[in-house]
């Protein structure tokens, strides 16, 4: 037996089975890279789209807090109105009544009498 020539051929079947290894993995990394850019292109895409509808969302939720706001403010204005109108209606009335501020008042009995045609 021939060690030499049997170590050579173990020596050029390991080189032919780890080239066809290399093959094998380089083309498996070629096309893992190509499933890489297709999945980034057609992500990117997809993220554009869910990006843009996520800005159009928030200016609508701003839009409305502002008209929101615009009608709390509206709203306010017209409540003070009606208090400020009611307040004077009140205080008119308030004015209109002379009520005497002391049950001992000599002249409460002329001013509280029922009929003013004496």
């Amino acid at each position: 037996m021939n060690y030499v020539l049997e170590l050579e051929q173990i020596f050029d079947e390991h080189a032919r089975r780890t080239a066809i290894l290399h093959q094998e993995l380089d083309a498996t990394n070629r096309a893992t890279a190509e499933r890489d850019r297709d999945h980034a292109e057609r992500t990117a895409a997809g993220l554009e789209l869910v990006l843009a509808q996520a800005e159009e969302d928030e200016k609508a939720r701003v839009a409305a807090e502002q008209r929101q706001a615009e009608l709390n403010r509206i709203e306010a204005e017209a409540q003070e109105q009606r208090d400020a109108i009611a307040r004077a209606a009140a205080a008119r009335r308030a004015n209109d009544v002379v009520v005497p501020y002391d049950d001992d008042d000599p002249e409460a009995e002329y001013y509280q009498r029922k009929s003013w045609l004496v």
